[in-house]
């Protein structure tokens, strides 16, 4: 009998159910074995691969909003919300938006705002300062001069130029151009009324003066630029205008543009000076088309020369003038060197003065005088060569005399520049001229000839921060039967 039987007897005659005994546990079962790849001592084991987010540097956009950061690394460049400023993020995720147009002219529509690349705002350049130091001594002889004059040595020319301008304003600037030179000029310091028998009226007039070294304003003014526009593909300016007030020099002609500094020879051409002499006070305003292709003047001037007047005429001087350049507009300086590809440019230039007459009292002489000034240019430069011719005339009428005053006046000139080891050049400059005066009534012809060598020093930002200069002078005077020769040598250093 089985040893479970006395208990089921037990259970059923009692009534009790008795839990039946657990059932005997399965064998365990070996796992299947998985199939592992084998791997070689060589080999080291595979480690998982962790994605890191790239970083997103904070930049400007165009329009000026400055780019979040993506501090919480879900990749979302735009997620303002990592600062915790829900409407920044609304507002970065507009700015976002891909506008489909190619601004940066990459001829790639599918990349076109360029928002990885970091945008950085020009900065205003409140001063600058800049200028030049022009030592020069001259030798000259006129044989057939008063004999005072015949012999003429010395460094009066020397001079020196200051340049101070800057932006602080956007589109707005100012220049202010002094020149020192190295002339003496008698300036009154003091004024003291002479009463010789003390009754009370003034008798005479005393002055004190002292010798200073003349100070002279090239250019003092501010320049606002209403209209820039560029170009909506490559670089360049479509059209840009300048409105300037102050004072300045006229640009008449081709040399009233250029700089003191960037002259060929150390000083402008003889016709030029005799037609037009230094600046004036008034208000220019000036038009550039395609990149300079076209340039257009016109102003107003004070026609005295100055802010004090030489002379008892009295009127507002008119002037305009157009130059074109087909080939794109290049710099207003008398060299090449750059050595660019060829560039030429034609322009024309008048002045029209009206004036009344008054006498040395101040009264009204009822006279009234008309002077009107023209001039015609071209220039080129091609590879180092630089030419540059102008003509001028001039006709002035008044109401007294019905004999017109006519004057003419012409110069060409032309250097070659040839670039040496080191950031040296060296170049041979020439210029001719002529200029005939009063011919209705008196005619003056005077004929001029310069020629000389000129050597460059770079300093890697300009190849022309030194310059020495030799150069001849010619003049002869047809008129009077006068001839004078001499030389000159002059060092200018920019800065």
């Amino acid at each position: 009998m089985s040893a479970w039987m006395p208990w089921a007897l037990a259970s059923w005659v009692f009534g009790v159910t008795a839990p039946a005994p657990p059932p005997p546990a399965p064998e365990p079962i070996a796992p299947a074995e998985s199939p592992t790849p084998a791997l070689t001592p060589s080999e080291p084991p595979p480690q998982p691969t962790r994605v890191v987010p790239p970083a997103v540097e904070p930049s400007l956009r165009p329009d000026g909003s400055l780019r979040s950061r993506d501090d919480n690394g879900d990749d979302d460049a735009g997620d303002a919300a990592d600062d915790g400023d829900a409407a920044a993020a609304a507002a970065a995720a507009a700015a976002d938006d891909d506008d489909d147009d190619d601004d940066d002219a990459d001829d790639d529509a599918a990349d076109d705002d360029d928002d990885d690349a970091p945008l950085v705002r020009p900065r205003r350049e409140w001063l600058r300062i800049s200028g030049y130091v022009q030592p020069q001594f001259t030798f000259r002889v006129r044989d057939n001069a008063r004999p005072r004059d015949q012999r003429e040595f010395g460094a009066g020319a020397t001079r020196a130029g200051f340049v101070l301008s800057g932006e602080p304003v956007r589109r707005w600037f100012y220049t202010i151009h002094l020149v020192v030179g190295a002339t003496i000029v008698d300036t009154i310091t003091g004024v003291d009324v002479i009463d010789q028998n003390g009754d009370g009226t003034v008798d005479d007039v005393s002055t004190r003066s002292e010798p200073v070294p003349g100070l002279f304003i090239e250019r003092l003014s501010v320049r606002y630029r209403p209209v820039d526009a560029k170009r909506s593909r490559g670089e360049g300016t479509l059209v840009h205008v300048d409105l300037e007030l102050g004072q300045l020099r006229i640009p008449w002609t081709v040399q009233q543009k250029v700089f003191n500094a960037a002259l060929m020879f150390p000083s402008r051409s003889t016709p030029n000076a005799v037609f037009l002499l230094g600046t004036d006070l008034g208000a220019l305003a000036a038009v550039g088309v395609l990149q300079d292709r076209v340039e257009l003047s016109t102003g107003i001037f004070n026609g005295t020369g100055l802010a004090i007047g030489r002379s008892n005429e009295r009127g507002a001087l008119f002037s305009g003038r157009i130059d074109v350049n087909p080939l794109g507009g290049f710099n207003y300086a008398e060299s090449d060197l750059e050595r660019g590809r060829f560039r030429f440019g034609v322009g024309t230039g008048a002045l029209f003065f009206p004036s009344r007459i008054y006498d040395d009292a101040g009264n009204d002489t009822r006279t009234r005088a008309r002077d009107l000034r023209v001039s015609t240019s071209v220039r080129l430069a091609v590879r180092g060569f630089y030419l540059q011719a102008e003509y001028l005339r001039r006709q002035r009428t008044d109401s007294l005399s019905s004999l017109p005053r006519v004057a003419d006046g012409a110069y060409v000139q032309g250097s070659m520049f040839f670039a040496l080891p080191r950031r040296m050049g060296i170049a041979p400059i020439g210029r001719f001229g002529w200029t005939t005066t009063d011919q209705r009534a008196d005619p003056r012809t005077v004929f001029y000839g310069e020629a000389g060598l000129a050597l460059y020093v770079g300093d890697g930002e300009r190849p022309d921060a030194l310059r020495v200069l030799v150069q001849y002078l010619g003049e002869n005077r047809i008129s009077e039967y006068e001839r004078a020769d001499g030389a000159a040598t002059q060092l200018q250093l920019r800065f």
